[in-house]
């Protein structure tokens, strides 16, 4: 097996270690199939395949480490599967092949620790819950509580995805019910909604 480093310089240099044949994570958490060979290892030497299952919410940002860590490391390359992180989760689960899983709650990385699938699981980023609206805001959406409003059209994401269960928490702690008009599977497709319906 090879062994790779790849470091998201953009997340405060947190280190993300991985292993992968040359043929081939409230708090976002990041995981490893086997940390602590890799850390034994000099990448330097190495080239290869990593394959990293990421929440669909750190795409733009791990896609560009990505390329960085290409850039910086000729001959390696990296593969991403994006999705909701108890999609991906239960992916891993059930054999899907990957090197680092990051996930954006600690619950659906404890899916995969749990069993044995992942270990050594590390905090390197923070989720803040944002209230999107398109550019026009035509719902004249001021606060979280305008939300409840029949007048307004929510699309929020599905309950076991991590952003769908932080919303229920905030709406609990508003005091308020939000009807949903669609449930999305990630952020991305949330966004997505949202914009689709100011044309």
């Amino acid at each position: 097996m090879r062994r790779f480093a790849l470091t998201a310089v953009a997340l405060a240099a947190v280190a993300v270690a991985g292993c992968s044949s040359s043929t081939s994570s409230s708090p976002a958490s990041g995981s490893t199939s086997s940390p602590a060979s890799a850390a034994s290892s000099s990448p330097a030497a190495q080239t290869g395949a990593i394959t990293v299952f990421a929440a669909s919410s750190l795409k733009d940002t791990f896609t560009q480490l990505g390329q960085q860590f290409e850039a910086a490391h000729p001959g390696d390359t990296v593969k991403f599967s994006f999705g909701a992180s108890s999609a991906l989760a239960e992916q891993i689960n059930s054999g899907a092949p990957a090197d680092v899983f990051a996930s954006a709650s600690p619950k659906n990385m404890d899916q995969v620790v749990t069993p044995g699938n992942a270990s050594s699981p590390q905090n390197f980023a923070k989720n803040v819950m944002e209230v999107a609206v398109p550019p026009s805001n035509p719902a004249k959406v001021a606060s979280v509580n305008d939300l409840a409003k029949s007048s307004v059209k929510t699309a929020l994401c599905q309950p076991q995805v991590p952003c769908g269960t932080v919303a229920a928490e905030v709406f609990k702690n508003a005091k308020i019910t939000v009807k949903p008009v669609t449930l999305q599977p990630d952020v991305k497709s949330v966004l997505t909604s949202t914009r689709a319906w100011s044309t």
